[in-house]
């Protein structure tokens, strides 16, 4: 990753933190619907649901959840 890149994305993440909460909700939720998009788009050409979580996030909750258990 460029360091250009890594400055936009850090501002970015600077404006969603201290910037006015009117103006980061409108652009989170246009960011969240473009997002659905681009899963949903890629759920149909891999021929899968874009429901479906992907194998790592399965993976990662039942490691949470053994981890979980493993403490009680």
């Amino acid at each position: 990753m460029t360091k250009g890149t890594m400055a936009d994305e850090i501002s970015i993440l600077r404006f969603f933190e201290s910037g006015p909460i009117e103006k980061a909700e409108v652009v989170f939720n246009i960011v969240r619907e473009k997002m659905r998009e681009r899963l949903s788009g890629r759920g149909t050409d891999a021929g899968e649901s874009a429901a479906q979580p992907s194998l790592r996030k399965r993976s990662a909750r039942q490691n949470t959840e053994v981890t979980e258990s493993a403490k009680a």
